[in-house]
């Protein structure tokens, strides 16, 4: 695959070191408010998930660092031009998403509002949210513009992807979390948690909405591929 080189201003080991240190702490806090709001830590379902998502946010950060070490250095470098509707609603969508997990220990893991759970349906939430997190990886490795800021990446001569998941929506990436948060819940038996994690969906689905009126307004030929493909998020409806 054709990527463009460009100076980076730090090497792909530090972006390496930055993001393992964000996701090592991110998996931390997630213990802490797991295990805290279950209040005990004999809870196969919460060790489950939490075994679960360790592992597959290390194997998405070695693979990044292998296929493309400039997104990499993309992902873990905050840029001046970020726009301004990050600060309201990346802010909201992390205090939703830590949320759903606090409500699932305390649900899920302590006082059992929801019950039991059929295993099927559990078996389905994961199925749901393995895809998700793969739809995730096949979106990332199909854009080396795939940044973790809403911003134009002119320093980086950012074009237009029409490839890989982009050939059916034009935000993978944001349907992707749009599919994990509202199941994340049932992972771990708790219906309760589906609030939250609706709340955080609709945070990234108003992300797109602004996120896709920039690259219209200000990616050049973006607006063609609105053409192609008509659709943001969901294939036939939006």
């Amino acid at each position: 695959m054709n990527r463009k080189k460009t100076t980076l201003d730090i090497t792909p080991n530090i972006a390496l070191l930055r993001m393992m240190v964000g996701i090592l702490a991110t998996w931390l806090l997630i213990g802490l408010l797991l295990f805290m709001g279950a209040g005990r830590l004999n809870w196969g379902l919460g060790w489950l998930f939490f075994a679960m998502w360790g592992l597959l946010k290390l194997v998405f950060i070695l693979l990044l660092r292998w296929y493309d070490p400039e997104l990499m250095v993309e992902r873990a470098t905050h840029h001046e031009n970020t726009k301004p509707y990050e600060r309201l609603i990346v802010p909201l969508y992390f205090l939703m998403s830590f949320g759903s997990i606090l409500v699932a220990g305390l649900d899920g893991g302590r006082f059992r509002w929801s019950g039991e759970m059929p295993v099927a349906l559990i078996i389905i939430a994961y199925i749901i949210y393995l895809f998700g997190n793969g739809l995730a990886s096949w979106a990332v490795i199909a854009n080396p513009f795939f940044s973790s800021e809403s911003r134009l990446q002119v320093d980086r001569d950012q074009k237009v992807i029409r490839y890989g998941p982009y050939r059916f929506v034009r935000h993978p990436g944001y349907l992707a979390a749009i599919l994990i948060w509202p199941v994340t819940g049932l992972l771990l038996e708790s219906w309760w948690t589906v609030i939250p994690g609706l709340l955080a969906a609709t945070m990234m689905f108003i992300r797109t909405v602004y996120e896709d009126r920039m690259l219209q307004a200000e990616l050049t030929g973006y607006m063609e591929y609105t053409q192609q493909v008509r659709y943001r998020l969901f294939p036939g409806i939006w």
